[in-house]
């Protein structure tokens, strides 16, 4: 996290307070140079709600100048064609915004109405991937299935994913939602296939599933006090500080058994896990050969109870 602060309060999140001040940009550099050492590839900025950040175009730019590939994520509502173009220039990759429902509710303010003209923006404007994720269970879900169509509408990639608990596991949905989100996975402007969420619609479908989450490794994430935590539901977990986080560290990371892994809708846990099926995984070859992490600097509350998939 690069600042726990945000403009919105969304009933389902527990990331975010109203006072908190940004992480100094000396020490966000420090992180990111730390980042670079353990020959990260991705780092995402995140909140609270990234905009707030005085100093965001200044951190992707140095991401990249680090050699690595920054992403951002954002609620949208501060996006203008300035901060854009910066962004722009700064060498930003990629852009995640969320958009929950058609308009404002009691559970999410990140809805359609007031974002359109900052989707306007952003197809004009924006030089950099845009990727629009719905929460499906936070609205009623023909609003989920108008923000799906109008974002593919303008070229965007559209994803959607579920409400959960205070385990990190998904909420079974009733009926009307899970036929939402099916018909959703059937829209064209869908993620490419190495970014699918078809170990959602297995969670689903059978409730648990096997795999090998190799969170810690090939993805962590960074709280505002500079700890490292395996996701977002595990906060506290290891809780070891970044510039002490060393390779050692991701290996005994990368095969440690995570009993949580058979109900878990992480989608970047899930993601990164997928290079297993791209190479061999004797000898940990991840940190030998190849880049070894795909880490993410955020924040995360100091419980799980987030719930949303993210």
């Amino acid at each position: 996290m690069i600042t726990r602060r945000c403009n919105l309060a969304c009933g389902y999140c527990f990331e975010y307070d109203k006072v908190s001040k940004p992480v100094p940009l000396d020490v966000l550099k420090q992180r990111i140079d730390h980042l670079a050492k353990l020959r990260s590839v991705f780092v995402t900025l995140t909140g609270g709600e990234a905009l707030l950040h005085p100093d965001v175009v200044e951190l992707v730019r140095y991401v990249r100048a680090q050699g690595m590939t920054p992403f951002l994520n954002t609620n949208g509502y501060l996006l203008t064609r300035e901060i854009i173009e910066g962004l722009n220039d700064a060498g930003l990759y990629g852009l995640q915004l969320s958009i929950d429902s058609a308009r404002p509710n009691a559970v999410s303010k990140k809805s359609l109405k007031p974002l359109m003209p900052k989707l306007r923006l952003l197809a004009r404007h924006a030089r950099f991937h845009v990727r629009v994720n719905t929460v499906l269970g936070s609205s009623p879900p023909e609003e989920a299935l108008e923000v799906a169509r109008t974002v593919i509408g303008f070229g965007f990639d559209s994803n959607c994913s579920l409400v959960r608990d205070d385990t990190g596991a998904l909420i079974k949905p009733d009926p009307r939602t899970r036929a939402a989100y099916d018909e959703v996975r059937t829209l064209g402007g869908r993620l490419p296939a190495f970014l699918d969420d078809d170990y959602t619609q297995q969670l689903l479908d059978r409730g648990s599933m096997t795999w090998k989450c190799r969170a810690g490794a090939r993805t962590f994430m960074v709280c505002e006090d500079g700890l490292v935590h395996l996701c977002q539901p595990r906060m506290g977990n290891p809780g070891t500080p970044l510039l002490a986080y060393t390779v050692d560290d991701m290996r005994q990371a990368f095969d440690a058994p995570k009993p949580c892994a058979a109900t878990c809708p992480i989608a970047y846990a899930h993601h990164a896990s997928k290079l297993d099926g791209w190479r061999s995984q004797r000898g940990q070859t991840l940190l030998t050969a190849g880049p070894a992490a795909l880490s993410t600097v955020v924040a995360g509350k100091r419980s799980p109870a987030l719930r949303v998939v993210g």
